[in-house]
């Protein structure tokens, strides 16, 4: 079995990262940096400094406000701690290694092995209502009690169409639950696959019909129906994938890199 960091030879690598470089798609971020940008779990990034920074107990670190807005990540509010992009292009680095490396394709896969949506600050508001709460780019509509949002506006990535109502849509794990299951997760700990179902980098607001077709299939077996959200796509799976040190099979690993170039080189 073969991680990412093992997969690409050093002339592989570099085209790799100049691939991700002109597509100006996600920074892998730099893990444990003093004071970094944090991305909480509604995929709000905080700069050093703002209103809700010390707060933000649940996030995600990175090098650069630059680095959290291209995975993802959005400014607060006006008046809650923006901070200004910098004017050089974001450093890619590698991720620290917090997985442990296992054979894959062991145990049986169920979904509540990693837990249903979280509600890390206790609002009443889910991992998936906070997410299409965050990517609406319309005025929300939430319910009475306000835990849940019913209405907004939203652009599926996988098809390029607008949406207004949140039960058309999924919210999907771009690397699978299964798919990630069948490659290492099987071996995780409760808190690690709990974390990794919750990852806003590795969630999309899509509709229903698609992320059903999509199932638990990889890059190999299913892409997007938008082809301009290939490249993309492609980047964002490899980079979750080795964040979370999942594993592949040398011909696997081969045929999804050779996928990226087809997809990111052009």
């Amino acid at each position: 079995m073969r991680t990412w960091a093992h997969l690409l030879s050093r002339r592989c690598r570099m085209s790799f990262l100049r691939a991700i470089a002109i597509s100006a798609t996600i920074a892998i971020p730099t893990l444990g940096a003093a004071d970094p940008v944090k991305m909480s779990t509604s995929a709000i990034c905080h700069c050093p400094g703002g209103a809700y920074y010390a707060r933000t107990k649940n996030f995600h670190p990175f090098p650069s406000i630059q680095a959290c807005l291209e995975a993802g990540g959005r400014h607060p509010k006006k008046g809650q701690g923006a901070c200004e992009l910098a004017s050089s292009a974001p450093a890619l680095s590698q991720p620290t290694a917090n997985a442990v490396i296992v054979s894959a394709g062991n145990g049986s896969y169920d979904r509540d092995l990693f837990g249903g949506w979280a509600d890390d600050d206790g609002d009443c508001q889910n991992t998936r209502h906070e997410l299409l709460a965050e990517l609406s780019t319309g005025p929300i509509r939430y319910s009475g009690d306000g835990c849940r949002v019913e209405r907004g506006r939203w652009n599926d990535p996988y098809s390029g169409r607008i949406h207004l109502d949140a039960a058309a849509l999924d919210v999907d794990h771009l690397v699978p639950l299964a798919y990630a299951w069948g490659h290492g997760a099987n071996a995780w700990a409760e808190e690690k696959r709990r974390r990794f179902a919750n990852d806003p980098v590795n969630l999309f607001a899509v509709e229903a019909s698609a992320n059903r077709q999509k199932g638990a299939s990889g890059p190999l077996e299913w892409l997007p129906e938008d082809a301009g959200f290939h490249c993309q796509y492609l980047l964002r799976f490899t980079r979750v994938s080795e964040s979370y040190g999942l594993t592949f099979p040398p011909g696997e690993a081969d045929a999804i890199y050779g996928l990226v170039r087809e997809k990111c080189e052009n």
